[in-house]
């Protein structure tokens, strides 16, 4: 488990700073992010009448409410899944729409200067994620593919095994 030290230090890294009304939820930080998991940019905003932070990391988009009663809400979205994201700057205060197949998950009033950041942040992660995946899913057909020729395997294993990488895949 991180620490909250290690957690601040990689905000900071990421060039992310202003958290009005979430410093708890910073602080419930290293009880979400994996060991192997790296925050990319962080802001927080409005969501269904609570203000949220919103985390973007090398593997998901998480958002959290700690509130004062209820706990914590949290709601993750993987790098994977996201459509599309999308912003929108007003005078002071922006918004953010994260598409998730029929889903979209709206935040406003995020503050302006940490708006293109965050989304940059996603945008680069999702790309840095899909490289990874696609590699390693053509790492696996060549592995395949050598089995096949090798007699290991037959062309209906080899086949079936395609579509199953090929289906993970999306």
């Amino acid at each position: 488990m991180k620490t909250v030290e290690e957690i601040e230090k990689m905000l900071s890294e990421s060039g992310a700073s202003d958290f009005w009304g979430t410093k708890k939820e910073v602080k419930e930080l290293p009880n979400i992010i994996h060991d192997d998991e790296t925050i990319t940019y962080a802001t927080s905003g409005l969501w269904d009448g609570k203000t949220w932070l919103i985390v973007s990391t090398d593997k998901r988009v998480i958002f959290l409410d700690k509130g004062m009663i209820f706990g914590l809400k949290q709601i993750e979205i993987p790098l994977n899944k996201i459509n599309s994201i999308v912003y929108k700057k007003g005078f002071f205060l922006g918004e953010i729409e994260i598409w998730d197949g029929a889903t979209m998950m709206k935040v406003t009033n995020i503050l302006n200067k940490t708006l293109v950041p965050f989304v940059n942040a996603v945008n680069k992660a999702k790309e840095k994620f899909e490289r990874a995946q696609q590699t390693s899913v053509a790492d696996e057909l060549i592995k395949f593919k050598r089995l096949l020729d090798q007699g290991v395997i037959t062309r209906k294993e080899f086949e079936r095994k395609k579509r199953e990488l090929l289906d993970e895949d999306q």
